[in-house]
């Protein structure tokens, strides 16, 4: 059996002091004796988990297990390196300033970085993200349609950040409607208790 992981760093494991021991990724598939494939990448998002599953041949993994992030994150193919670049609204609306090595954009040449701070200042709206998640969502679930599969959530920054699109759990680490509560560590994380607990949620569903 091989179970097939993929979202940001909730998934990757931050703020663990092994990862590989103890993600949530690891536990379900130590309960199915299964062989665990996770490509979370921090920082990532949502486009790219939807991606990697279209680049993916899926016919190798019995379950596909992906979660669902920031809805203000997205990604572009950056010809100049070329590489998929992840870029993040929360380091521009925080003001940092570009490139940083804080941000997944830090490659990124003077030009393009003006062209997302514009994106972000002039464009980009919550209600844009939203529909953006919920078309990515929709376009996750029509794909693996034919596949033994759970879409989750993982919020972790306020209600700001809970995911809209239609997941089959739902977690954040504060109090919220139609939510699985987990506890964090101080970055905002799972800790090692939170990964159990979505891990647990996780056997439950794959168990029914």
């Amino acid at each position: 059996m091989k179970i097939y992981f993929d979202g940001c760093s909730h998934t990757w494991g931050a703020g663990l002091e092994t990862p590989e021991l103890s993600r949530y990724s690891k536990i379900v598939s130590d309960h199915f004796g299964a062989e665990e494939y996770n490509i979370a990448q921090r920082g990532g998002s949502d486009k790219r988990v939807l991606r990697n599953l279209l680049e993916t041949d899926l016919e190798e993994y019995d379950c596909i297990i992906v979660q669902l992030t920031c809805m203000n994150r997205t990604e572009f193919f950056d010809d100049d390196h070329k590489e998929w670049v992840q870029i993040n609204l929360e380091g521009f609306k925080k003001g940092y300033q570009l490139p940083s090595p804080r941000l997944s954009n830090a490659t990124l040449s003077e030009s393009k970085n003006r062209f997302w701070n514009s994106y972000w200042r002039d464009i980009y709206t919550e209600d844009l993200g939203r529909i953006n998640q919920m078309t990515i969502g929709h376009a996750m679930k029509n794909l693996l349609k034919d596949k033994k599969h759970l879409l989750i959530g993982i919020s972790g920054r306020g209600g700001g950040s809970i995911v809209s699109a239609p997941v089959d759990l739902n977690f954040a680490n504060f109090e919220s409607a139609n939510t699985i509560q987990f506890k964090s560590n101080e970055t905002k994380h799972p800790s090692e208790e939170g990964h159990k607990t979505i891990a647990e949620e996780i056997i439950k569903c794959i168990s029914m």
